[in-house]
């Protein structure tokens, strides 16, 4: 990070999303690739780089032959690139980038590794994954309340191995919310799942054994049910229409 002069962002901003012109031009390096537009750096030998360049910016990124081994870990695997490096050209400078980039590598007795992931990258991206998942789930866990709330019927998402299920309804000046969840073991996935919505006061949720309205548990299911407030139904609906 110190490299391309931004911060270590929180675990809420994911690094792919940083405003920076070489992890921009990084993230088309394997479309790059794939069409044969690389160019490869020369002085690093002992593993494959690819020279990445925008602006004044210029960087060393790879692709992780450990991705494709057959006992890799699914983190590697959803991440097979990585941008090890990067800094300023300076033309005929020996602070250039790739001048430096070599004069290293002629320490380390042409190692690259330094460059590669370490311990805290692959917790960072562990971390990052956990977050997205939880984003993804809160996202298709609103989107089945707002057509819920649009149409009066419950909607049902599959998520990995457990069901979902949401039912809005409007009835004697309330909207009564009912979340459903299938084949959670996990109380923090439920967690999760209960406090998707935002504006929903956490402690509001109470446990329907016998079910509500017009849903019923099925063999594994636990259903919470909670008053929707107004604001929050108008923001889900306007979210849905976007």
């Amino acid at each position: 990070m110190a490299d391309l002069e931004v911060r270590v962002p929180p675990i809420t901003e994911a690094l792919c999303n940083l405003n920076h012109d070489l992890i921009a031009e990084a993230q088309r390096l394997p479309e790059a690739h794939a069409a044969g537009g690389v160019e490869r750096i020369a002085t690093l030998k002992d593993r494959v780089c690819f020279k990445v360049k925008k602006g004044r910016w210029r960087g060393a990124a790879t692709r992780l032959p450990e991705a494709d081994h057959t006992n890799a870990g699914p983190q590697i695997r959803a991440a097979p690139w990585w941008l090890g490096a990067g800094g300023y050209r300076r033309e005929g400078d020996p602070a250039d980038f790739y001048a430096a980039l070599a004069a290293t590598v002629g320490r380390t007795g042409g190692s690259s590794d330094k460059w590669l992931p370490n311990d805290w990258d692959w917790k960072r991206l562990k971390l990052e994954h956990a977050f997205a998942w939880e984003k993804e789930i809160r996202r298709i866990i609103c989107e089945l309340i707002a057509r819920s709330l649009r149409t009066g019927c419950a909607y049902q998402a599959e998520l990995h191995n457990y069901k979902v299920t949401a039912l809005a309804r409007a009835a004697d000046g309330e909207t009564y919310l009912a979340v459903g969840a299938e084949n959670v073991a996990d109380p923090k996935i439920f967690a999760v799942i209960i406090n998707a919505v935002p504006g929903v006061d956490p402690h509001s949720w109470m446990p329907e054994p016998n079910g509500v309205a017009d849903l019923k548990p099925e063999p594994g299911e636990i259903i919470w049910s909670t008053i929707l407030p107004p604001a929050v139904a108008a923001q889900l609906l306007e979210n849905l229409d976007d």
